[in-house]
């Protein structure tokens, strides 16, 4: 997915795997290196106050929704990130990729 298009999801309703509406997306967040969309955050809870950090990776989109490749319940107890300037430190970066269970193409060999 390209950063323009990811920006175009900036609102638009999220599912999980099970079809659960979650929430809308907040924000984009764009790998440095590579420049491709990674991350996105969720408004979540009855006003959309609280924002959660879930990663693209597995996600799809189809007539206006972002269904994701994971539970409501996990999107929610997502680790609490801040991002400040924009940016996720690396220690949360790292948090994100444990807690979703996938790997940090910063602690690997091969870039994806």
């Amino acid at each position: 997915m390209n950063v323009a298009r990811a920006q175009d999801l900036i609102g638009t309703p999220v599912f999980d795997s099970e079809g659960n509406r979650v929430g809308r997306v907040g924000n984009v967040y764009v790998d440095d290196h590579t420049n491709q969309p990674e991350w996105v955050t969720v408004r979540i809870g009855l006003f959309g106050i609280k924002e959660t950090f879930v990663p693209l990776d597995g996600a799809t989109t189809a007539e206006n929704r972002l269904e994701l490749p994971v539970s409501r319940d996990r999107v929610r107890n997502a680790p609490d990130v801040e991002a400040e300037g924009g940016r996720l430190t690396d220690t949360e970066g790292r948090d994100l990729y444990a807690y979703y269970g996938l790997v940090d193409p910063d602690e690997s060999d091969t870039k994806y």
